[in-house]
């Protein structure tokens, strides 16, 4: 949506004088005006000669008087802010030169603060504001300032950031593939975001743990299975499993959980979906055996009810623990699974809490149950109550 601010009255000095009182043809073909019924449009086709923005001239040719856009509104109190350097502009100083630029209508400071906002969080530029001497300071402006170069917002550099900074470090597969594409994405960028991306690393840290290793042509090979529709075949060695086993296998999906890659595929003499840490897996073989893919699978189907990596079976259940001291403070701060509730009510005065969860498998949570070290207590259901006893009855025995 267009906001419109009234610019200027086109006075005839900025006319070029060859134009005539009507819109050309070229003109009217190429932004859609009727150049028969129009009257005042040698503004707009002045503005055209100055390559003004389409939106405008379409705004000049139906009203004849033009309106200042939003867009080039900016443009303006950008480029003014950028020109008056360390010394910065008042509130005064920026209304003054917006009503330089037109004849009528009013800015207020609302306005000003707003677009201020706007280049800050949409084109991630650093204007700060002096409070002693209550002026505002772009930082560091790039020298080819344009509204419309490739910039990421601030939410998006940080989301970048925040992707990149676990895999572009020394050690990981794929730190060089990624320090690529940061490297090909900074090439696009002003200057100050190119600086900002480069050294993300002394930003902000995340890894995550434990670090598998992976083997990018492993990861290229499953993908090509994928898109292709054609089965796999390889050796895996399953927790329960003393040896390698071969497998063939028809690949429906990746994904990433706790520092492992996983492949949701088809197992065809298990005869159902099946999850498969890659890491165990080795020797893998891109058959040209074709199968089609089921077309209502999705990764987050799969996973639909999994607690971790695991992809749950049977029918959903509600798993209920109480959770004491930390795990209770964590419990409120964090969300370990999409089907996660704080029961109301719950919380005692020791300051417990009650959470429950919609599980399709239990081996996941009994783990993480056990981790709290007493801290977190089944409810329900009894298998799992029964399963987290035994558990702790074997680690005392073993201890």
């Amino acid at each position: 949506m267009i906001k419109e601010v009234p610019l200027v009255e086109f006075e005839e000095k900025y006319r070029p004088k060859h134009l005539e009182d009507k819109p050309s043809k070229e003109f009217s073909v190429k932004f859609g005006v009727d150049r028969h019924t129009i009257g005042k449009t040698k503004a707009a086709e002045s503005l055209l000669t100055y390559g003004a923005n389409p939106m405008l001239l379409r705004m000049v040719a139906k009203k004849g008087t033009p309106t200042w856009t939003a867009e080039n509104r900016h443009a303006v109190l950008l480029k003014f802010l950028a020109q008056r350097g360390p010394a910065g502009a008042t509130m005064q100083d920026i209304l003054t030169h917006l009503r330089n630029y037109t004849s009528k209508g009013s800015y207020t400071p609302k306005t000003v603060r707003r677009d201020i906002e706007n280049f800050k969080d949409r084109f991630n530029y650093t204007i700060d504001f002096d409070r002693p001497r209550q002026v505002w300071i772009f930082q560091k402006p790039p020298p080819n300032l344009d509204l419309a170069r490739n910039r990421l917002s601030r939410d998006e550099m940080i989301a970048l950031r925040l992707a990149a900074s676990p895999i572009a470090f020394p050690g990981h597969p794929f730190q060089q593939a990624m320090q690529g594409t940061l490297r090909r994405i900074a090439d696009m960028l002003d200057a100050d975001q190119q600086h900002e991306l480069q050294n993300s690393a002394n930003l902000m840290n995340v890894k995550m743990t434990p670090l598998i290793d992976l083997n990018l042509s492993t990861i290229e090979l499953i993908e090509s299975a994928i898109r292709q529709e054609r089965e796999t075949t390889m050796k895996y060695k399953g927790l329960q499993d003393g040896k390698h086993r071969l497998r063939r296998i028809q690949p429906h999906g990746l994904y990433h959980r706790n520092g492992g890659w996983y492949l949701a595929a088809y197992d065809r003499v298990k005869k159902a979906f099946r999850s498969f840490l890659i890491s165990r897996a080795k020797d893998w073989v891109l058959t040209q055996k074709p199968f089609k893919k089921q077309k209502d699978f999705t990764v987050d189907g799969f996973l639909g009810g999994s607690f971790g990596a695991m992809s749950g079976r049977g029918k959903a259940e509600k798993v209920r623990v109480r959770l004491f001291g930390a795990a209770a403070r964590l419990g409120e701060e964090r969300i370990w699974h999409g089907s996660q509730k704080t029961e109301s009510g719950s919380r005692r005065k020791d300051g417990s809490i009650i959470v429950s969860f919609e599980l399709r498998g239990l081996d996941e949570i009994r783990r993480w149950i056990l981790q709290w070290e007493g801290e977190a207590e089944v409810l329900e259901p009894l298998e799992l109550k029964d399963q987290v006893k035994k558990a702790g009855q074997k680690i005392h025995q073993r201890s």
